[in-house]
């Protein structure tokens, strides 16, 4: 297995978690590969209502996935919502053809609020349609402020695609993407491209984590 250099490990509730600079987070004991919010057939959308978005956005993000799902040859991907964000179209036949060259891997959805395609077309490409997914210590699912459990669960999510600010010399600053983790909640990035985000204030003993160029770098103390 390869990682990425610029990948980052992290123990948390004794389990070490891979934070990739691909915006996705491997779980080592589980060889499970967890991504959020990649927005399929996003850029269709956009150009069915006559938005002139590239056609190659769609297609890069498959190529992503498919790149980072053959260096780390998991044995399960959690897909953590908003997985495709449109009607059906024909970007999700090519995702469509890429669940179909990795077979062997078990594949979970957890159903975001963009995933409007009905689970039974989910379901007929291989992928298993939950809302929320329990293994070991971590509830997977797509945005936690649905979670109405109690303050020991610990959830892993997206949704929001969180980024941080960070402050460069001459008083300038940039917006990176970043994993959050903060009270009972690990966030992801989101993995698409074609995306916005959302600018996440840490508060006192929370922890950040920051994609810059292709590395990810502990920010905590930093923001």
């Amino acid at each position: 297995m390869m990682y990425s250099e610029g990948s980052l490990e992290i123990s948390l509730l004794d389990q070490q978690l891979v934070l990739l600079p691909e915006k996705a987070m491997y779980w080592k004991k589980f060889k499970t590969l967890v991504i959020s919010d990649l927005h399929f057939g996003k850029s269709g959308h956009f150009r069915k209502h006559g938005i002139a978005v590239p056609e190659s956005v769609n297609a890069s993000n498959i190529q992503r996935l498919d790149v980072l799902t053959r260096r780390l040859t998991p044995e399960k991907i959690i897909f953590l919502g908003d997985l495709f964000h449109s009607q059906y179209n024909a970007e999700f036949e090519s995702f469509k053809h890429w669940r179909r060259s990795h077979a062997g891997i078990d594949m979970v959805l957890t159903i975001g609020n963009h995933d409007i395609i009905s689970r039974h077309e989910f379901q007929k490409t291989g992928l298993e349609c939950v809302n929320t997914l329990r293994m070991g210590p971590f509830l997977f699912m797509h945005d936690e402020s649905d979670d109405q459990l109690n303050t020991r669960t610990i959830t892993v999510s997206g949704h929001i695609h969180p980024a941080i600010k960070l402050k460069t010399k001459g008083r300038q600053s940039i917006y990176s993407p970043c994993y959050y983790i903060g009270g009972t909640n690990i966030l992801l990035p989101a993995f698409g491209t074609f995306t916005g985000t959302f600018l996440v204030e840490p508060k006192q003993n929370d922890r950040v984590f920051a994609v810059v160029e292709e590395k990810v770098i502990n920010v905590s103390t930093l923001v």
